[in-house]
């Protein structure tokens, strides 16, 4: 073993020196002064992120951009003048600043200049909001809510609401407010007051109210606008008609038509369509209004624009003996209007109104009771002395008739006058 490792040794001192007869050179290179780096000779980049604060502050506003490399100062300008110049700093404090829109833009800036391009901000100093304008409360429009809206006011953050001495919330953000939860029935106060970063605006008042009897407003509401032409009005619930000239009690029809018109498209049209049968019988053509709900205990007024070359009558009955038809046997106290009735063959003559060759508007007010002339056309309630009443129990439906009566052989040239109607309406007094 020990002859092995003097023959290794001496191996590997004969390779060493065996290596140092060889010579190794780098040799020479050319350089090329072009492609050696120079000193840069353009500004710096533009500040990023300039953020300026925005109705945060009641007395400043603050400036704030991230830094750029290679530059050893920021101007600030403020709406396109010096604010600061030099900054070594990356934000500013403008104690001097505006409570309007203010433009903030930043220019970096080295040895070699300024930045070619800058960055911009828009930042507002905060004021005490002034006080809201245009605040309104709805007026007995919804049955159980009230609905408030006011303009934006400027500097504020959020609005206190106050119902009375009620806050209804301290922090309505936006301009709407629905006072659905025991909203006043009676005209109540509603104070607005706007909010901001200064402190608060003066408070503005208004007023509103819902209405219980809101779905008893207008139980009938009707311009026949939304029908087609020649659609047979008397298939809905709340029309009839009833054409008496004979047994049969004879064709017609009430329908919608453009013919004529008052405010809108159309209206209904009641007509009898062989008038030849009045030759030898007296009769009438009635439209009835029926199917709607009154509330007991209040008032109503029917309102609506008549058109019709001979006189006509309107009445308002309760139908006591569930014909369907105002007649005599409902019963003369339980008209909801003074009604003069013929005795002798049990028609009801109602309240008279004269020939309406133009459109005339009729309305009165019901319940009522007092005195009314048979002959009296287009009486005056306050002169004959009626009295108002409200809808009592039982009353909740009436049937409300408009009727033209021809005489035997009384319709003109035998063509019947067709009755024209127009903006119908039914509504609760309050």
């Amino acid at each position: 073993m020990k002859n092995k490792n003097i023959f290794l040794f001496l191996l590997a001192v004969i390779t060493v020196f065996a290596g140092c007869d060889e010579q190794y050179n780098i040799g020479t290179f050319d350089v090329d002064s072009n492609l050696m780096p120079g000193p840069r000779t353009d500004g710096p980049m533009a500040p990023a992120a300039v953020v300026a604060s925005y109705d945060a502050y009641c007395d400043k506003v603050e400036v704030n951009w991230l830094p750029t490399v290679r530059t050893t100062a920021y101007d600030l300008y403020k709406n396109g003048e010096v604010l600061a110049a030099g900054l070594t700093d990356t934000f500013y404090v403008d104690t001097d600043a505006l409570s309007v829109d203010t433009e903030y833009t930043v220019y970096s800036k080295n040895a070699n200049g300024d930045s070619e391009t800058a960055s911009a901000a828009v930042g507002r100093m905060a004021m005490v909001p002034p006080t809201p304008v245009n605040f309104a409360a709805t007026d007995g429009e919804y049955e159980a809510k009230v609905d408030l809206s006011w303009d934006p006011v400027d500097f504020a953050q959020y609005y206190i609401l106050k119902r009375g001495d009620v806050v209804l919330s301290d922090a309505v953000v936006g301009t709407v407010y629905s006072d659905n939860v025991d909203a006043p029935t009676e005209p109540t106060e509603y104070t607005l007051i706007a909010v901001g970063v200064c402190g608060e605006s003066p408070a503005v008042t208004t007023t509103g109210y819902c209405d219980p009897l809101i779905a008893f407003l207008y139980p009938i509401n009707e311009n026949f606008d939304g029908y087609d032409l020649g659609f047979n009005l008397s298939s809905l619930d709340i029309f009839q008609h009833i054409i008496q000239y004979d047994a049969t009690g004879g064709p017609g029809a009430f329908t919608a038509t453009d013919a004529t018109s008052v405010s809108g498209e159309k209206s209904g049209v009641v007509a009898y369509n062989n008038p030849g049968n009045n030759v030898s019988q007296a009769g009438s053509i009635q439209l009835i209004f029926k199917n709607f709900t009154l509330l007991e205990g209040q008032r109503y007024r029917i309102s609506y624009k008549l058109k019709c070359d001979i006189p006509t009558s309107m009445h308002i009955a309760v139908d006591g003996d569930g014909s369907g038809n105002p007649s005599k046997g409902d019963g003369v106290d339980n008209y909801l209007l003074p009604t003069a009735v013929n005795t002798k063959n049990g028609n009801l003559f109602g309240i008279q109104m004269a020939a309406k060759p133009e459109w005339t508007e009729v309305s009165y007010e019901f319940p009522a009771t007092g005195d009314l002339a048979q002959n009296n056309l287009d009486p005056d309630p306050v002169a004959l002395g009626w009295t108002p009443t409200t809808i009592q129990a039982g009353q909740e439906t009436p049937l409300i008739s408009i009727t033209y009566w021809v005489g035997k052989g009384k319709a003109p040239n035998l063509e019947n006058p067709p009755i024209y109607i127009d903006d119908l309406m039914i509504e609760l007094i309050r």
